[in-house]
């Protein structure tokens, strides 16, 4: 039972940084962070499905340090000791994924907003060019 349980925490933490890479990934994308504004197409605002991973992902990146803890007694010693040398590495890892994906998100929620200028702004042009006649 030691040696199962004992990988528990480390397959716990490592769902939570696929998570992170997930969640980092698709927001770069739909956000077109790394596309100049010139050529970016239109962005859509973080969907509320994105923020409640960002919110899973959170919670799974804090699940493996109690789990551990609770758990410290029951494994093997040499994997007790190097899951415990590995807690500060691991949990600035995930402390600095969980801030790429605020990150990620604040980009894209930006450049959705400056969509929605660009929409309202190119709205206004064209009814003030009709009002005016100019073609």
């Amino acid at each position: 039972m030691g040696i199962v349980i004992g990988f528990l925490p480390i397959v716990l933490w490592l769902v939570a940084v696929i998570m992170a890479v997930v969640i980092i990934t698709f927001t770069i994308g739909r956000g077109h962070i790394f596309t100049p504004r010139a050529k970016r197409p239109a962005t859509e605002p973080v969907d509320w499905s994105m923020v409640k991973m960002h919110f899973l992902s959170f919670v799974m990146a804090l699940i493996p340090f109690p789990i551990f803890v609770f758990l410290a007694d029951s494994m093997d010693v040499r994997l007790r000791d190097f899951c415990d040398a590995a807690q500060l590495p691991a949990a600035v890892i995930v402390f600095v994924l969980v801030l790429l994906e605020n990150v990620a998100m604040y980009f894209q929620a930006r450049n959705a907003s400056e969509t929605a200028m660009d929409r309202r702004i190119g709205a206004s042009v064209r009814k003030n060019d009709d009002d005016t006649g100019i073609r």
